[in-house]
């Protein structure tokens, strides 16, 4: 048992002087440290400069009595945690209430039993003690649920009331302990679309007695929507089940994933769909095509001299002509008499897309007949020929148009897509400023492309026409080069020098890219251990693993053949994966990280934003750096929303530790703006273009 000691300060408050002399006695000889109060006002006034642990309380003393000196000190700071026990000859049911209703801890009655009162207190300051630590700890996970935004609750299943901690009242906008919860109150301020799930969700457990994990979102107090993330455990206290729960506010955290996704679909100039969402909906339109047996076509639509608006009038206004432009395209649709009534609504911006740079994309469905194309092409064309007026200034561009069908012109999304691509090119060597239906003729482009991958297996095998160029990654802060991204080139015999995107997805499609990339993954890891003992600031040598190559069955087997023959330490081997690659086979790509890791290498996610961009594989995957795609860099000193992706990404980056470096960095003033942001590292023809090993 734990007894009472010196350190335990005991204040006796009686008027009676006899009184006092006699409970001192009767106390521990140990328990020396005893104040005397004649008077609740004298107590008063001696708890503020004591705070004693307990006080013996005599109820009847003239002007102020026990029960108003009780209420006095409990009002007053750290009164709450004193232990008081009233002493009175007062024995009637009605003054002991009144005592524990003012506060009293326990109430005593006179003449008071002297040789039990020290084994009394004792007993008294024990169990003080541990209400004192049980509040103490209370408090502190209050303060961590607040600062984690974390509530907890719990529910017998008999009782309609739920026991939840203050923090599930603050979530939800209300004061603590304000009222009791319910379920059915809970279920009033769910948003109407969630509430179903938590109702049946809640019906499930009553019936089956087994814990459940959901999200829903819910009303708050001042009118906002809140996302909570509600988890739950089935406990016994003495064989009677108890319903456990735990509300995470995640609304930071859904909304994060809102915008990424958002900017990763969506065009943040012009704000429709981007390429990535165009031909999932492309996909969606043909396989509905098909199973109606109805047309479709996709028209291509490529801005004629838009790199002279640009150069002359600067970047800023190329912005504000192609958002111009992109308002004219979808007025055409929403105006074009050929659709119909019962078409118009069909045609919204789904169906209408920039792909990237000046060129738009446009998807027309259920046709009846091919020449209503015609006539969209040429009002689009009308349209986009009339004047702009751009930062004050009248300036003229036309646009030129290549269109395919489906199905006469291909069945799959790309091919449909490559064709309108061939048509429009058609367009730019007429002339430009018109519209060309894709023709059986312009095959010859695709014998192009097949005589360019014939060559590209030459350049394999005879392996003296492929090379690495490297680009230099710096440090934001001190400007040391930190390492190195190997770029693929290959010099063709009769077309000079090639960058990946003349042959990249020729190498893709062809399945040419594993033999490339084995190749190329060798050598960057040769030149790395010459660049890294020349230059003792550099840290890695980043290489490109495209999604193919990442999914490939030996893929392992090629990073430990690269890292065992050059004798390279795995820590300056970085990888880049994009994140189509990634989320293509979830369970099959976490397996395949932590191996890769196991190894010593690190990953990066290459063009961060562009793909799914999901918050989960960021928590879950090995992830070492995030590199900013340069779609996003490029605007980030003029566009708002491209430096808000930015940001949010790095801090996403920092929240999670990870490491960022941004790429196509060009201009000093990207590079001040990303260091400020805390962007680790940077890239681009700001500090250099790609150069040659011998260069290096």
């Amino acid at each position: 048992m734990t007894h009472a000691t010196a350190h335990d300060v005991i204040l006796i408050v009686d008027d009676d002087p006899v009184i006092r002399m006699l409970m001192r006695r009767a106390l521990n000889s140990s328990m020396t440290n005893i104040i005397e109060a004649s008077s609740g006002e004298e107590a008063i006034a001696l708890f503020s400069v004591h705070l004693p642990d307990l006080i013996l309380l005599d109820v009847s003393m003239d002007k102020m009595d026990g029960f108003e000196c009780c209420s006095v000190i409990r009002a007053m700071p750290e009164g709450e945690n004193v232990a008081i026990i009233m002493v009175t000859a007062l024995d009637q049911p009605d003054d002991i209430k009144k005592a524990f209703d003012v506060g009293a801890t326990d109430f005593m009655t006179k003449p008071v039993k002297w040789p039990l009162l020290n084994h009394r207190i004792q007993y008294v300051l024990k169990a003080n003690k541990t209400i004192k630590e049980l509040t103490k700890s209370k408090n502190k996970l209050a303060r961590a649920q607040s600062i984690a935004h974390l509530g907890s609750w719990e529910w017998d299943f008999k009782n309609k009331t739920l026991d939840c901690s203050d923090e599930v009242y603050r979530m939800i906008g209300m004061q603590p302990q304000e009222r009791e919860l319910t379920f059915a109150n809970l279920i009033e301020i769910v948003h109407p679309d969630d509430r179903e799930l938590l109702s049946q969700t809640v019906k499930n457990a009553l019936l089956t007695r087994e814990p459940y994990d959901i999200e829903y979102r819910v009303l708050h107090g001042n009118g906002d929507i809140i996302t909570l993330h509600d988890r739950t455990d089935i406990t016994y206290d003495y064989g009677e089940p108890k319903l456990n729960g735990t509300l995470h506010d995640i609304s930071n955290r859904k909304k994060s994933e809102q915008e990424i996704a958002y900017y990763a679909y969506f065009d943040t100039l012009t704000d429709l769909p981007n390429r990535r969402k165009f031909l999932l909906q492309l996909e969606s339109a043909i396989a509905l095509a098909k199973r109606h047996s109805t047309k479709l076509a996709l028209l291509f639509i490529d801005l004629d001299h838009f790199k002279r608006i640009n150069d002359t009038l600067g970047h800023k206004a190329g912005d504000e002509l192609l958002c111009e432009a992109a308002s004219r395209i979808k007025a055409i649709i929403r105006q074009a008499d050929i659709l119909g009534e019962s078409n118009q609504s069909d045609y919204d911006n789904n169906h209408i897309a920039r792909l990237g740079g000046d060129e738009f994309t446009l998807l027309l469905t259920e046709l009846e007949e091919f020449d209503s194309v015609a006539v969209i092409a040429q009002q689009l064309i009308d349209e986009l020929s009339k004047p702009y007026f751009i930062m004050g200034k009248q300036t003229f561009i036309s646009a030129s148009i290549g269109i395919s069908f489906y199905p006469n012109d291909g069945l799959s999304g790309d091919m449909l897509l490559q064709h309108a691509d061939t048509a429009m090119y058609e367009v730019k060597n007429n002339g430009k400023n018109g519209y060309q239906l894709f023709s059986h003729e312009m095959h010859k482009s695709l014998m192009d492309r097949l005589q360019i991958e014939a060559e590209l297996r030459e350049a394999i095998t005879h392996g003296d026409q492929l090379e690495l160029h490297y680009q230099p990654q710096v440090c934001a802060t001190n400007g040391h080069i930190v390492g190195y991204e190997a770029l693929l080139r290959w010099r063709h015999p009769r077309r000079g020098l090639l960058t990946p995107f003349d042959f990249i997805h020729i190498a893709e499609s062809s399945g040419l890219i594993i033999v490339i990339g084995e190749w190329a993954l060798l050598e960057a890891c040769k030149k790395a251990k010459s660049l890294c003992a020349a230059n003792s600031h550099v840290k890695r040598i980043a290489v490109n693993l495209s999604a193919l190559q990442f999914n490939h069955p030996n893929i392992l087997t090629h990073v430990q053949h690269a890292l065992t023959q050059t004798g390279l330490p795995p820590r300056m081997l970085e990888l880049e994966i994009t994140e189509s690659a990634i989320i293509d086979n979830v369970d099959d790509a976490i397996l395949l990280l932590f191996k890769l890791k196991k190894l010593g290498v690190n990953l990066a996610i290459d063009d961060f934003g562009t793909g799914y961009s999901s918050l989960n594989y960021l928590k879950n995957f090995p992830i070492d750096t995030l590199k900013i795609d340069k779609s996003f860099v490029d605007g980030i000193v003029n566009n708002q929303k491209d430096a808000a992706i930015a940001r949010t990404i790095i801090q996403l980056a920092l929240n999670l530790g990870l490491s960022t470096i941004a790429e196509g960095v060009e201009y000093i003033e990207q590079s001040e703006l990303l260091t400020s942001m805390g962007c680790n590292d940077l890239q681009g023809y700001l500090f250099a273009k790609p150069i040659p090993s011998t260069q290096l």
